[in-house]
């Protein structure tokens, strides 16, 4: 009964914008029935989480989560009577069956998986549902977190409308924006080949296209040994092995990997598969530049521009880079028809387009995420300071960046075969993704002229990187140019085969088959998790049931000493203050970890400690004597769970140490 209780305000809530969505999508925009309701059901879900973004500023976090769908569901009401003589609900039980299905199974995944940033995502989503929103830095408030955060604030909303742990609500969010993206990408390229088959296919290759690292084992010896020697592998990489050409032969060394390790030759540090987007973004940027897809060129009022303009700024925010992508994308585009016309004087859908992006832009400005970050770091002194640096650098020789394989210069032969190893052969489609682009530019299709336009912003990418946390993200500049192909590969080769003959036929299915092998493999090995479910990689049971019982209850505002650094904010939505990045604690920190003192740790601005009985027992008499002092005061204690590992000496101890002064 309490379960039901619980779950029943998550239903109720999410009602309203999935019913608000539907309404406005079906009712300001010319689309058939049979795409109204996945498109409704997405924008319904971007709009009211870019609401609530705004609203949480200034209303409580649960006030704000219930207003923003309320007036989702209200504007699509109004909508729906203004023109409810256009209104088409089709009502498709396969199509939301599909798609229950997918979602079911992509939270089963994630259920088994604690890979990609979960101790950031993690802190993140727990502080963010306590109302921290925008974000401040989990392991210092001082500092903003300026982060594509719109993923970890739907989880956020999950998590409390559905009484839900931060790592539930992540999977069951990611679950969804991962599974509605490649229900929106077949009913997109069934629009424009009108075949079934075409659209399955479409969604398949979104789902598993990829880098063709794995193709790097078909060489000879010899010459992989060369490339090899080239090459020095960062990250994850380098402690899988001490060189590539081991590192093929071996199972990729990552933290949370579920039960069957993922094989390293079928990953890439360029162009991964989209079915291993467990990340804090997983398919959010990708499902809003899907729905602006279905539906830009198909407004019924002006009112819907204001939806397309929404949905722009929510990309901001999702992923910062391709919103640049998109403006960047357009600016060629203003430019390409200034010379092509031989005049300034630009549609008037085109300057439509530029009141969108300006006023989508005027929002990323000040709505939270990197631009906000950006714009205050060169703002006035005085400011909070912002976690990362999105400093670009101009980098010689130009380089391709691999988040596992370093920089790779396009002069050097051996970096340049892995570089395109990483990529994989999608990008073999590009003439033809260029030639559509040039046929939506002579018909007035911006958008889509401007989104693969976008792509070509790729060969700068070749001369810039960032710094520190951000270097590994810089292939991210390229993102635009494998999207584009990924998307447009099947419904374009689609077209163009019909008059071909069976040899290029034969050709396209084997490129196809190359490209989406690596992810079909690595989709095995993630079935593998479903059977062994896991919290995160620095959660237990005793976690769960700490913050079951203690999350958001302690003093508002009070920091807590754990020796695990994410673990204290996402069991109990408080901060800590650790680390200057994700990655590294403070020398003060450390000094205050190794010689434990709650009198130190307090007048460092400590109020609470959390700590596990490997941290106690590792404590000399001496230090731990000094727990014994009346200003300590046990707030909880969880012992070991049976099937623990040493279930019989393990807990989880909560002190206040407010009083020792």
């Amino acid at each position: 009964m309490k379960i039901l209780l619980d779950i029943i305000p998550f239903f109720a809530w999410a009602l309203l914008w999935i019913a608000g969505g539907w309404l406005l999508v079906a009712s300001l925009f010319r689309l058939r029935g049979s795409e109204n309701a996945m498109t409704g059901l997405g924008a319904g879900l971007l709009l009211q989480a870019w609401l609530a973004n705004l609203l949480a500023r200034g209303l409580p976090v649960m006030t704000a989560f219930w207003f923003s769908a309320g007036l989702v569901f209200a504007a699509g009401l109004l909508s729906a009577f203004m023109f409810r003589r256009d209104l088409q609900i089709e009502f498709s039980v396969p199509q939301w069956l599909l798609l229950i299905l997918l979602t079911l199974l992509f939270n089963a995944i994630g259920n088994g998986l604690g890979i990609f940033d979960d101790y950031q995502n993690l802190p993140t989503i727990s502080l963010m549902a306590t109302g921290d929103i925008p974000p401040h830095f989990a392991l210092d408030p001082s500092l903003n977190f300026g982060y594509h955060y719109l993923l970890l604030l739907i989880s956020a909303e999950f998590m409390r409308m559905a009484h839900m742990f931060p790592w539930s609500a992540l999977d069951l969010a990611r679950g969804l924006v991962l599974a509605l993206p490649l229900m929106l990408a077949g009913l997109w390229a069934y629009r424009i080949t009108r075949n079934r088959a075409a659209a399955f296919l479409t969604g398949f290759m979104l789902a598993f296209a990829g880098g063709t690292r794995w193709l790097l084992l078909l060489l000879p010896q010899p010459i992989l040994n060369i490339i090899s020697s080239n090459i020095t592998l960062i990250g994850s990489a380098s402690t899988t092995a001490p060189n590539l050409a081991d590192a093929l032969l071996s199972n990729w060394k990552i933290d949370g990997a579920g039960p069957i390790p993922f094989p390293f030759a079928f990953y890439t540090g360029i162009n991964q598969p989209y079915i291993m987007a467990y990340t804090g973004i997983a398919g959010s940027a990708i499902l809003i530049l899907l729905i602006l897809l279905m539906t830009v060129g198909r407004w019924r009022h002006w009112s819907a521009a204001i939806i397309t303009s929404v949905l722009i700024a929510a990309l901001a925010i999702a992923n910062e880079v391709s919103f640049g992508l998109i403006g960047l994308g357009f600016l060629l585009i203003i430019i390409a028809w200034i010379i092509v016309n031989r005049s300034w004087k630009l549609p008037r859908e085109l300057w439509i387009w530029i009141a969108i992006l300006g006023a989508a832009g005027l929002a990323a400005l000040a709505q939270g995420g990197m631009f906000t970050e950006i714009v205050r770091a060169r703002g006035a002194a005085g400011t909070a300071a912002s976690y990362f640096d999105a400093s670009p650098t101009l980098v010689w020789p130009p380089s391709i960046i691999s988040a596992h394989l370093g920089s790779l210069s396009i002069f050097n032969v051996s970096q340049l075969i892995a570089a395109l190893a990483e990529i994989g052969p999608i990008i073999l489609v590009t003439p033809l993704v260029l030639i559509w682009a040039w046929k939506s530019f002579k018909i007035g299709k911006w958008f889509e002229a401007a989104l693969i336009a976008s792509s070509l912003w790729s060969l700068p990418a070749l001369f810039v990187a960032f710094k520190g946390p951000l270097f590994t993200a810089t292939p991210r500049l390229m993102s635009g140019w494998f999207f584009a192909c990924i998307l447009y590969s099947v419904p374009l080769l689609w077209i163009w085969l019909r008059k071909r003959s069976g040899a290029w036929q034969v050709a396209a299915l084997s490129g196809g088959v190359v490209t989406t092998f690596a992810g079909v493999i690595l989709f095995g090995v993630q079935l593998a998790a479903i059977q062994k479910p896991v919290y995160a990689t620095f959660i237990t049971p005793m976690d769960a049931q700490m913050s079951q019982t203690y999350w958001n209850k302690l003093k508002p505002g009070s920091l807590i000493f754990d020796p695990t650094v994410y673990r204290a904010p996402t069991v109990f939505g408080r901060f800590t203050k650790s680390s200057p990045s994700w990655y590294q604690t403070s020398p003060e920190f450390q000094a205050l970890a190794g010689a434990p003192d709650p009198f130190k740790i307090h007048a460092a601005g400590f109020d609470y400690m959390y700590f596990d009985s490997d941290y106690w027992d590792n404590m000399t008499p001496a230090e731990q004597a000094l727990f014994k002092n009346e200003c300590v005061k046990q707030v909880a204690q969880v012992n070991g769970i049976h099937g623990e590992k040493d279930y019989r000496r393990d807990f989880r101890r909560l002190l206040d140490i407010h009083d020792c002064r």
